[in-house]
């Protein structure tokens, strides 16, 4: 039998088992062509990231005939249709007896197509970037005034033909400004300053805040040499220099130099610092420089630990979702799932995802809360109170940032009570106004009879309650919507 012959065989099997095993669909600009790619199917590569990289989608197929170069490649030129860009749903999915369990994996945007041999094959690369819009590699420049994140991230959104869905706390600028950079950099640097996770999915463009991720339980255990994963690999190490502290200095126009500082939990005031020192951010008051100076330290020192599992093809786990991991020791808790790729070949459907850090043990020192109206509670300890005790700083331990100056929020119905005072009432006598029946006075007498006036002869000393905190008190903060700056301290924590 000829090597042709030979490879056409194995092929044919390799097909009939793909489409026993999996339930994968594929449509080209609408149009359903699973049959059609599936008979000449090598594999197919989904890749599903939380944030930072747009998805992608890979197809290499066999083309011992040139049908796909020839024929199916130059009948969509002749047609008028441009290869870049041609539109490809994916959905990933598998076969359980008579049940399909199916999931769609996204929308994607030719970016090249490959062709060689021999054997002839063909490979088309696509991302969920549409090619429209130039965000991606248009460097330009723009000053953006009076704006919101959410309204850069409209106007750029709308420019690709992709609608926004901004689930994330509100945040405002005076002025940013976009110095020869692309859009999505642009927008990008602006979600890591603001912990926002930015994502481009099927048609949208997705900011969420990071948090909130973290918040969420988890959507698989994987246990030690419990059979459900197939390959697996942990690693510990710094992805990128470690610092133990972090400034920011940005020289303000009309307000002078405004700094903000961050410091890691192993900062020791008398030992030597790895300093992180950032001075091309534009920023307003010393809270947004000490916000950035928290997120870009931890940026930088991420968490160290990854991990990643080979398992059967498993279409719900998506990429932001958690997992979390039992036996494994040092990495045991709940982690993010940082990336999934979707792989269909002659080995069947598998799924590998990779794990960041542990989120369990970073959750632990949580000092931060997001409301459903869009405020923020932080609890912190105060560093510091003013002369009239009217407002205090207060440092937020797992940001690494001292706060502004914050006004304190008096007669609050709970708290630490550190001052009294009292109102005298002038001698006044009650009014008794039952006919019938006793009455226990709040003294401890008695009365009892017919309506009646009792004069006393007494007075109320009535105690007002002036709280404000102290020095190295667990203090409760609440930020209004919109605001990242301006707070209130309105309670305190006993412990």
């Amino acid at each position: 039998m000829a090597d042709a012959d030979v490879y056409s065989a194995q092929l044919k099997y390799k097909q009939q088992e793909l489409a026993r095993r999996s339930a994968w669909k594929l449509q080209f600009e609408g149009v359903d062509c699973t049959e059609q790619v599936m008979k000449d199917l090598l594999t197919i590569d989904i890749t599903d990231n939380e944030s930072e990289s747009t998805d992608d989608i890979q197809i290499k197929l066999a083309d011992a005939d040139g049908k796909w170069v020839q024929r199916w490649l130059t009948d969509t030129i002749y047609q008028g249709a441009s290869v870049r860009g041609l539109k490809i749903e994916a959905w990933v999915g598998v076969r359980k007896g008579d049940k399909i369990v199916q999931q769609k994996a996204g929308t994607f945007h030719l970016d090249s197509l490959s062709a060689g041999g021999p054997p002839g094959t063909v490979t088309m690369k696509a991302s969920s970037l549409p090619p429209s819009g130039g965000i991606a590699d248009e460097k330009r420049n723009k000053a953006w005034e009076e704006y919101t994140l959410a309204g850069i991230a409209g106007e750029i959104a709308g420019k690709a033909g992709l609608s926004l869905v901004y689930d994330a706390p509100t945040h405002s600028y005076e002025r940013r400004e976009q110095n020869e950079m692309t859009d999505l950099a642009f927008l990008r640097a602006l979600c890591r300053e603001a912990g926002i996770a930015l994502k481009i999915t099927d048609g949208k463009m997705v900011l969420m805040d990071s948090a909130a991720y973290a918040n969420q339980g988890s959507v698989m255990t994987i246990r030690w040499n419990d059979g459900s994963y197939t390959k697996w690999s942990l690693q510990t190490g710094s992805r990128d220099i470690s610092y133990d502290s972090c400034i920011v200095r940005y020289a303000h126009p009309e307000k002078g130099l405004i700094t903000g500082s961050a410091e890691s939990e192993k900062y020791a005031d008398n030992e030597e610092h790895n300093q992180l020192v950032i001075t091309n951010r534009r920023v307003e008051t010393s809270a947004e420089a000490q916000e950035i100076a928290a997120q870009e330290l931890r940026l930088k020192n991420d968490f160290g630990e990854t991990a990643t599992f080979t398992l059967p093809g498993n279409p719900a786990i998506m990429a932001g979702h958690n997992v979390t991991l039992e036996g494994f020791g040092y990495w045991d808790g709940k982690h993010p799932v940082k990336c999934v790729k979707h792989k269909l070949g002659s080995s069947g459907y598998t799924t590998d995802i990779t794990l960041g850090g542990n989120i369990s043990q970073h959750l632990a020192d949580r000092d931060d809360y997001t409301l459903g109206s869009g405020q923020m509670v932080r609890i912190g300890t105060v560093t510091d109170v003013n002369e009239d005790k009217t407002k205090a700083r207060v440092k937020f331990t797992s940001q690494g940032i001292i706060s502004d100056w914050l006004y304190v929020a008096q007669f609050p119905e709970w708290g630490n009570i550190n001052s009294e005072m009292y109102t005298e009432y002038a001698s006044h006598k009650h009014h008794i106004a039952e006919k019938w029946g006793e009455i226990k006075d709040s003294l401890g007498g008695q009365l009892q009879g017919d309506e009646t006036d009792w004069d006393g002869g007494h007075s109320h000393r009535i105690r007002h309650i002036q709280w404000f905190p102290r020095v190295n008190d667990k203090a409760i903060c609440l930020f209004p919507s919109g605001s990242d700056s301006h707070g209130y301290i309105v309670g305190c924590i006993n412990q």
